[in-house]
């Protein structure tokens, strides 16, 4: 019965969490359509998503906090109320400075989920099963990024891109009343009340926390930088129609999606499967990054580079999670919030310089998904290397 209720939970949990990730995503193929509307530039669109994961991050450490204070359900309907009226904004506004607000605000709600994401799956399980956890949430989530931008291309062809932001403030509404009535409270009644400079303090003095932090940052800011300049070099640079880009938009995504199912499988060495991780999105940042240096783009530059690093992170972000979440039971909620809020302020302050970059070749995203790799690969050495001298003192 346990069992049942923890999977009942995780269900909840994902489509909790694919409100944001819709959010984020679904109007990805209107972005040509959206600039048109609103009279600006196509690059000036992305900055949308850039301004909808910051404020998704930073939300993400107050939510963090109260959930371990007063709770996981209050905190999670607030954060939905907040998102429904950010999204009837969105749907009204003829002003991309009024959008962003409106996008930034979306952010502030969803942020939620972000937390929730991390938290939750800490106050069910531990251990190798907390990994398996993480694993499976992943790979349910990530259905959520394959079906938003087909979405997206349906609606904007039919009707508009504000039909994209109407599609949310529905689901938001099933999934919020689902929440109300279906979901139990999962903080540890045990759980002591902690100050919260000292939550940061005991979670920040942990080397091994903070590399795995960096290491999430890396994962998702590389993805983040995909997702805000791809449908500008499909659609405005290739000349590609809104739903031939929604098509290949979701591409690399299923890669996500066996790379979370990779790294769940318990039979495999953790150290191992991080190598992998890690080696994976460098690679796939170089092999994105060497087409910019020849001055050549087509379709297969873009989605093998970004489908070899959507696998990469796809088994990173189970993996460093767990390691990031588990040796804090009762600091879940505000470790989460860190864990889940810098990586995604880092991932937005990426999009940002991306909208800002120049958007006429792959160079720009080859260089700043490269970075993203390096960065993953020079945070996991000194873990893999404790990791080395701990199994030898063993």
């Amino acid at each position: 019965m346990k069992r049942e209720r923890s999977v009942n939970l995780l269900l909840m949990l994902v489509l909790l969490v694919a409100v944001g990730q819709m959010a984020q995503t679904i109007y990805i193929p209107a972005i040509a359509d959206m600039a048109r509307d609103l009279n600006v530039r196509e690059g000036a669109v992305q900055s949308v998503m850039a301004a909808y994961l910051l404020t998704y991050g930073v939300s993400q450490l107050v939510y963090g906090p109260l959930a371990d204070r007063l709770g996981r359900r209050p905190v999670i309907l607030a954060g939905m109320t907040i998102f429904m009226l950010a999204t009837s904004v969105a749907i009204t506004t003829h002003s991309l400075v009024m959008l962003i607000f409106a996008s930034a605000l979306q952010g502030v709600g969803t942020g939620v989920g972000g937390v929730m994401a991390r938290t939750l799956p800490r106050d069910l399980y531990s251990g190798t099963e907390l990994r398996h956890a993480n694993s499976l949430l992943n790979m349910g989530i990530l259905v959520s990024p394959l079906l938003a931008p087909l979405i997206g291309g349906v609606l904007n062809t039919l009707f508009n891109w504000r039909a994209c932001f109407m599609f949310l403030l529905l689901l938001c509404v099933i999934v919020t009343y689902s929440m109300a009535h279906w979901m139990p409270e999962t903080r540890p009644k045990d759980a002591p009340r902690v100050r919260l400079l000292a939550s940061y303090k005991t979670l920040f003095g942990s080397s091994a926390f903070n590399c795995y932090l960096l290491m999430l940052i890396g994962g998702l800011a590389g993805i983040a930088v995909f997702e805000a300049s791809s449908g500008v070099l499909m659609g405005g640079v290739l000349g590609l129609n809104s739903m031939m880009v929604s098509i290949l938009f979701i591409l690399p995504i299923p890669a996500a999606f066996f790379g979370a199912w990779f790294a769940g499988r318990q039979n495999k060495r953790f150290t191992t499967l991080m190598w992998q991780a890690a080696l994976s999105c460098l690679v796939a940042g170089i092999l994105m990054w060497i087409p910019g240096w020849l001055d050549v783009m087509n379709i297969w530059t873009l989605l093998v580079p970004a489908a070899l690093f959507f696998f990469g992170a796809g088994m990173l972000f189970p993996l460093a999670t767990s390691g990031a979440m588990e040796p804090f039971p009762f600091l879940a909620g505000t470790a989460g919030a860190l864990v889940g809020g810098l990586q995604n302020m880092g991932s937005g302050g990426l999009a940002w310089l991306s909208a800002h970059l120049p958007q006429n070749s792959q160079f720009s995203i080859g260089m700043l998904m490269t970075l993203a790799g390096l960065l993953i690969v020079l945070c996991w050495l000194p873990l893999a290397s404790r990791a080395a001298h701990h199994q030898q003192a063993v």
